[in-house]
Order: structure tokens, then sequence, then C-alpha cells
């Protein structure tokens, strides 16, 4: 699982995965995954960008990828600017 989750985060800093692909079907191994942890990984996105998306969709930073409603995952997706993939 870890390897999984490695793998994902190389794929999301090189720009290989897109984030609305991740957020709108994780696979098995990333579904406890940490979203905040997975936004980390993304080019550009440190720590107060990540604080700040997450606080404008509202979404708390232990939330899982799996845990998003799907109001949540819309208003993360809206916050990181690409509304429909």
């Amino acid at each position: 699982m870890r390897f999984a989750r490695a793998a994902t985060k190389r794929d999301l800093k090189s720009g290989e995965l897109d984030v609305y692909d991740l957020l709108m079907d994780p696979s098995e191994e990333l579904r406890g995954a940490k979203v905040e942890e997975m936004l980390l990984a993304m080019k550009g996105m440190g720590r107060i960008k990540v604080t700040r998306v997450l606080r404008e969709a509202g979404i708390s930073r232990s939330k899982t990828l799996v845990g998003l409603t799907h109001g949540q995952r819309d208003r993360l997706l809206g916050a990181l600017g690409c509304e429909d993939g």
C-alpha cells in the first residue's frame, strides 16, 4: 500500500496523474489516503496553499479520499480550479 501511495504522489508531482482523476476514482490502495497528503504531493502546492484550499472547500485536514462527499469533492475541485476534468 505504501508503494502505491508513493507512486501516486510521484505521478501527481510529475503531472502524469490529474488530481481530478484521483479524486473522482481513487484506487483501492488509496482509499485511506488523506486528501491533504495527496494535495501536498502536487507540483506547486505547499502546506499554506493546501491549508487554504482545504479551508475554502470546507474539508478537514484528516479527511480521506474515500471519505469525501460529492459536495466536498466538487468544492475541492472548484478550489483547485479544475471544475470538470
